[in-house]
């Protein structure tokens, strides 16, 4: 016959396998949650890598064109939030070189709004040397919906790259 102190040994036992496969559980989770954030973080580290590449093709895309266009190279200089009105279409070759700058400008600045983020693009001349410097920039935002959740600003997140070169 049973005694009442070996019920209340056994029953004290019970359920100690089921906490134990609970804290498993409970460490499994935060492993894997630990490694989705890992994996969200890579792939916004991808995404900025990749824009950051686009923005160098095109800024080097913009130093081609104005080398292509040799003498109108003052033309081309371009503030940030310019808006560039090409007028006329030079797609067959039918331009002066100071409409193919400004047509050039328009192509540049809209392809940057359309494939960066909020992207835009800045030439400016650097007299400073014997020989002028040409400074093309382009900016643009990598902001991701967590840091506008977290208060952050379009204006937080802006990055910027620039080519200089003597054309």
């Amino acid at each position: 016959m049973l005694t009442n102190k070996s019920v209340n040994k056994s029953f004290k036992q019970a359920g100690v396998g089921l906490i134990e496969v609970l804290v498993a559980l409970l460490i499994l989770t935060i492993g894997i949650l630990g490694m989705v954030a890992l994996q969200t973080r890579a792939l916004q580290i991808s995404q900025e890598s990749i824009y950051t590449s686009q923005a160098l093709m095109m800024a080097y895309e913009m130093t081609d064109r104005m080398r292509a266009n040799r003498g109108s190279e003052d033309d081309y200089l371009v503030d940030y939030g310019t808006d560039v009105n090409a007028g006329n279409d030079c797609t067959a070759g039918t331009c002066t070189p100071t409409q193919m700058a400004t047509y050039d400008t328009s192509e540049w600045k809209g392809a940057l709004a359309a494939n960066l983020p909020l992207g835009d693009g800045q030439i400016t001349v650097d007299n400073s040397g014997v020989r002028p410097f040409y400074v093309i920039s382009v900016r643009f935002t990598d902001m991701k919906i967590d840091r506008a959740l977290e208060g952050g600003t379009a204006g937080d997140s802006l990055r910027e790259v620039q080519v200089r070169t003597e054309i």
